[in-house]
Parts: C-alpha cells; structure tokens; sequence
C-alpha cells in the first residue's frame, strides 16, 4: 500500500493555508496525511501542536507512516508546500515526491545568484529557530535517494531557476516542463485534467514497483 503526505502552501490571502491536492486524491484508494503549516514558515517552525521543528516533527510522522502500514511513501506539495514535500521526502527517505512550482533555496546567495527577490520568502522569519541548513535543497544530505518529480512552467523563469538548480547533476531529480500558468500553473494542470493525470499515473506506478 502507499501512504501520500501531502503539504499544503502557504495559502495567501486565504488565511489558513489549505489542502490543494484533496479532491483530487480522494478517489485513490491509498492512505494519506495532511500536512499545514499554520505557522506559514515554510515548515522550519514545525506542527502546531506535534513539533516546534522540522527536524522535531520527522518522528512524528515517521511513527504515522508506520501506522498506516504502506510499504511505499509519496510525498507532495506545492510553491512552499512543494519546498517542503522535496525536503520531508528526503529526511522520511520517500520513494517517490511531486512537487509542483516548488523553492529548492531560500538562502541569499541563490536569491541574489538568481535575482530571486519574491515577496514569499518574507515567511522565513516566522521560524523562531533558523534551520539554514535547509536553506539550500541542494545541500540536504540524502536528496539522491527519492525520486523527484518536480512540474514548473519553463516560460517563467524564477521556477525555472528552481528545477534547474535541484536538478544540476542528479539524474533522480525529474523536470517536467510545462507552458503557461507562471507560480500558479497548479491551476491550469487542474482545469485541463492533466494534474489528475499525473497523480493516477505516479500512484499506479509505485503500486505496480
């Protein structure tokens, strides 16, 4: 069986962040958790109620993948849920992420390397604690185990920067482009079926491994 851990955004403007994969992995018949970072800290502050860290909450949710009896562990996410996914996947040793316009760096020598100035990284201050050395998605030790899918439209090229620079030099690290949509092109793979399509094609695809 497989277990899907599923990280919300950040959910701007909307207040608490919300479940955007929930109706469209309803139907699939495998375990799932969901994840919210109501702290809106890129996760680096922890569960609310569970851990004060990410490196706290990583046995929390070990112990509720053990619960869920799944032999396969897929974990998802997108923009900052997407960060998150790419990084929980590799300390939880997942078989397999997808991560959709996701940050792989937060650090200022990539935001300044790629001009990187969006206003999201402004949630970083809301860690008590600075985990910088998950700053760099690239300098998480283990990133070559899970498989990495990351979807991102190539014509806007701040998420561009972001595959391409997880990607540099790891053949698990997927890309698959797409055009249009810019940060919100989640949308467009929703509205044109595509996004439902990935998903069944990638939970199938470790039920028959």
């Amino acid at each position: 069986d497989i277990v899907l851990i599923s990280f919300s955004g950040v959910g701007i403007g909307l207040g608490v962040p919300f479940f955007e994969f929930k109706k469209v992995v309803d139907p699939h018949r495998i375990k799932k958790i969901f994840v919210r970072d109501l702290y809106k800290s890129w996760y680096h502050a922890g569960l609310k109620g569970l851990a004060e860290s990410i490196d706290e909450s990583i046995p929390v949710l070990k112990e509720l993948i053990a619960d869920s009896g799944a032999r396969k562990v897929l974990t998802m996410g997108n923009s900052m849920g997407g960060y998150a996914a790419i990084l929980y996947g590799i300390l939880l040793e997942a078989d397999e992420v997808m991560a959709f316009a996701p940050t792989t760096f937060a650090n200022w020598k990539n935001r300044l390397r790629y001009l990187d100035l969006r206003s999201h990284y402004q949630y970083l201050k809301n860690a008590p604690v600075k985990p910088y050395h998950y700053y760099d998605l690239r300098q998480v030790p283990g990133l070559e185990k899970p498989i990495i899918n990351i979807y991102f439209d190539t014509d806007y090229w701040s998420d561009r920067n972001h595959a391409r620079h997880l990607a540099r030099g790891h053949d698990n690290v997927r890309l698959h482009p797409y055009h249009g949509g810019k940060h919100h092109m989640i949308k467009k793979l929703k509205d044109s079926g595509e996004l439902e399509k990935v998903i069944t094609t990638t939970i199938e695809r470790l039920q028959n491994a």
